[in-house]
């Protein structure tokens, strides 16, 4: 039933109650009504009537467009509140956070401050409703004082009819637009207020739909509260996602810098020992010496592809689609070649189907550092490499009979070397041990559990 059908129910049904009571007094109780009689009182009862509907309608109205007005705020929470979830970037959460308040509550002004770790300054503050023109002629953002400093050390919601006229007001800076009402709202993380919202002037159209300053009520205070715990949500995932971006990004940069020294930099040093040897036989040994010089090429090209996909963002290509046996005879190979040391390598039947790729190349990786050491600190002439499979873990031994590692070294190393293999060595889920040979010497044994 139409709401139009209704209204002239409330005034048809008390005048037709009324009549009926006339005629029924007449009829029972013998009574006698003038027709001016019938008709004043029947028009008084339709004027009640009348006045009765409208104000009761005009109360319904009323109610049902504050229900409409509290319904589209809770949709614009909601919506606000998905909105503000999608954001990861610290700066845009924030700068979205104070536009969709404004429009929350229909405010002209916004601002959202966040505290320092020390909670003695805005950290960040930013605002909305006011031009970029108008920012950089107020100046430096506004300091904890005044009604800001009452809203961060008191913790709760703060509604102010007249700005100007209020004990806390601290003043405006030139060229800061005028403001009247004002309300704001603590946004709390883990108990402790980090910031609050901030929302001046609430805009009402009178019927002529002229612009009018309203003061915030209730509903506003209502919707802005829920609407802060969504805001230090988002704030503290856009926090937790740039401390994750930071720590992949740290380890990246360990993990460059691991392959760095342990490819690259080794890589150059082994040419670099290659063309000094070369420089001594080129004249006695000519053809021996141009096959050493097209491989020294070849080994500067390989750097280079190493270099060019660390700026491509891209694993090195040295070792990339060797097998584990591979990888240890090229090791063995260059060591040869570059040095006058004896290496033997004994693979004891261990087939090249072990492991995945990654965990070949960081074992390839472990095992180049370690012959490097071997090369420019231990002065041997004899290094042996075992490589043993026990129990679905892959052995790689690796001794020297030259100067032994100290224990100082071992226990605070100076360079990044013996730090890199144990941090693949963790990386792999193994374990190192590096320790003196008994009658001179180092060896190195990693143990590294690998899929057959």
């Amino acid at each position: 039933m139409s709401k139009r059908i209704l209204k002239w129910l409330t005034i048809i049904l008390p005048v037709s109650f009324w009549l009926i009571v006339l005629y029924m007094s007449g009829e029972l109780f013998d009574s006698t009504h003038s027709t001016a009689e019938i008709i004043f009182t029947s028009l008084l009862v339709s004027i009640g009537a009348i006045a009765f509907s409208n104000w009761v309608f005009r109360s319904i109205n009323i109610n049902e467009a504050e229900i409409e007005r509290r319904a589209d705020q809770l949709g614009s929470l909601n919506a606000a509140a998905l909105e503000l979830t999608t954001e990861l970037d610290l700066e845009v959460v924030l700068q979205k956070a104070v536009d969709l308040c404004r429009e929350l509550v229909q405010a002209r002004y916004g601002a959202l401050g966040i505290l320092s770790e020390n909670d003695e300054y805005f950290d960040r503050f930013v605002s909305s409703g006011i031009t970029d023109e108008q920012k950089e002629k107020i100046g430096d953002p506004p300091s904890t004082k005044g009604f800001f400093s009452q809203l961060l050390k008191v913790g709760t919601t703060l509604r102010v009819k007249d700005i100007q006229s209020h004990h806390l007001a601290s003043g405006f800076p030139s060229n800061h637009p005028k403001m009247n009402s004002l309300i704001g709202v603590p946004i709390v993380s883990n108990r402790n207020v980090i910031g609050d919202l901030y929302l001046a002037d609430k805009i009402s159209q009178n019927p002529k739909g002229e612009d009018g300053i309203i003061g915030f009520d209730d509903q506003d205070q209502r919707v802005l509260e829920m609407f802060a715990v969504q805001v230090a949500i988002a704030i503290d995932n856009a926090r937790l996602y740039r401390q994750v971006q930071d720590l992949v990004l740290l380890k990246e940069r360990e993990r460059i810098g691991m392959d760095l020294h342990d490819g690259i930099i080794q890589s150059i040093y082994a040419i670099g020992l290659m063309l000094d040897d070369i420089q001594r036989k080129i004249v006695v040994e000519p053809v021996l010496s141009g096959d050493r010089i097209s491989q020294a090429i070849h080994g500067l090209n390989d750097v280079i592809s190493d270099l060019r996909n660390y700026i491509l963002d891209l694993r090195p290509q040295r070792f990339q689609g060797r097998d584990l046996l591979q990888g240890l005879e090229e090791l063995a190979r260059a060591l040869r070649a570059n040095t006058f040391i004896t290496v033997s390598l004994d693979t004891n039947g261990v087939g090249n189907d072990l492991g995945e790729p990654e965990q070949v190349v960081e074992i390839l990786h472990i095992a180049q550092e370690a012959l490097a050491n071997v090369r420019k600190h231990s002065r041997a002439n004899d290094v042996s490499i075992r490589l043993e499979l026990n129990n679905g873990n892959v052995v790689l031994i690796i001794e020297d009979n030259g100067i032994s590692i100290s224990a100082s070294e071992i226990k605070n190393p100076t360079g990044n070397g013996l730090h890199n293999m144990h941090e693949r060595a963790v990386a792999l889920n193994g374990n190192i041990s590096i320790f003196p040979r008994e009658g001179g010497g180092t060896i190195v044994s990693l143990k590294v559990p690998v899929k057959q």
